[in-house]
């Protein structure tokens, strides 16, 4: 993965952008890394000069190959990160895919998840953005 500069709000909250991919059979699409050991929504952070929702739908289509397309937003996301300390905020937002996923070239991985799975599997402190969904 390529190194940004962060942008940070006047909270010094690192800004991130993501989002909950949900098709037409309720299915929820969850990117991994290589070991496969934790499943998360596609993410990440924020270029200069780019929106929140441009940042979304850049992270979304880097990591997984969709291009979707934005249907609300939802609640943020705020945590301190486990090994740095570094206070992150990420605006999350629901989106639907608009045709079939491109070669991604990332190393991660993508999956799509029935919603209960879904809650089974992600962090605990994410819970609450799936039942933002229904």
């Amino acid at each position: 993965m390529t190194e940004h500069p962060k942008i940070k709000n006047e909270k010094n909250e690192t800004l991130k952008a993501g989002c909950v991919v949900m098709n037409d059979r309720n299915e929820v699409l969850l990117v991994t890394d290589k070991e496969k050991e934790i499943w998360t929504f596609p993410k990440g952070h924020a270029e200069p000069g780019e929106t929140l929702e441009q940042v979304a739908l850049r992270e979304v289509k880097e990591e997984t190959g969709y291009k979707v397309e934005i249907v609300k937003r939802l609640s943020d996301v705020t945590y301190t990160h486990g090994q740095t300390g570094e206070l992150i905020r990420v605006a999350m937002f629901e989106a639907k895919p608009v045709g079939d996923p491109d070669k991604v070239k990332e190393e991660t991985y993508s999956e799509w998840f029935p919603v209960q799975k879904v809650r089974e599997i992600i962090y605990k402190n994410l819970v609450f953005i799936v039942d933002e969904l229904e």
